[in-house]
């Protein structure tokens, strides 16, 4: 009679989806500049599937560009990206690629935002111009990470070719990809939701 004969209380519990969340660090310099085009927009798309996606865009300085998606159409968004500082965009995309000084920015100013649940992106050919590629920083980035991802649109023996840093930030990631066209990303895409 105490508990107005209900012998107990049911307790219901939702299961909290744990969507992950998706950082991308994408060189947007001459060599790569169409993968990252097609990469970017595709990013955009992603926005539905993870509980957050921030991108970041690089040459040898980094800047954050989630912000520009959220505020203009996906092609002015990419425009404001790839056009340069003289034509009013947001990064010098004429400078020498410096690989190591964008991941220590990364580091240094949104190092906070990788964290056991985040699954960092790379889109890029790791060719970093002779610069001291930095990897105890990039280290420091993966192992903060659920996982690392590198994309490239080059193929495995062109990464012997010329300075590349690309095999050496291999040892630190997950798993590194050639992504040319949408078909190879599907299989990225596909491989990466089996293991999360």
């Amino acid at each position: 009679m105490k508990f107005d004969g209900v012998p107990f209380r049911p307790v219901t519990v939702s299961k909290v989806e744990d969507r992950p969340k998706l950082l991308v660090l994408c060189d947007v310099s001459l060599s790569v500049r169409s993968a990252a085009r097609f990469t970017l927009q595709l990013v955009h798309s992603l926005q539905s599937l993870a509980s957050s996606v921030r991108t970041f865009a690089f040459v040898k300085d980094l800047v954050e560009i989630t912000d520009l998606f959220a505020e203009h159409h996906p092609e002015e968004a990419l425009s404001l990206v790839m056009s340069g500082l003289p034509a009013g965009g947001v990064l010098d995309v004429d400078a020498d690629s410096d690989y190591g000084s964008a991941f220590e920015d990364f580091l240094e100013q949104f190092g906070s935002a990788v964290t056991r649940r985040t699954t960092v992106i790379v889109l890029g050919d790791g060719r970093g111009n002779g610069n001291d590629p930095r990897l105890p920083v990039f280290e420091e980035i993966t192992r903060r990470a659920r996982e690392t991802v590198w994309l490239t649109p080059e193929p495995r023996y062109s990464r012997g070719l010329g300075r590349c840093d690309l095999p050496a930030y291999a040892d630190y990631c997950s798993r590194v990809r050639v992504v040319r066209n949408l078909t190879g990303l599907d299989r990225v895409t596909t491989s990466m939701s089996r293991v999360g």
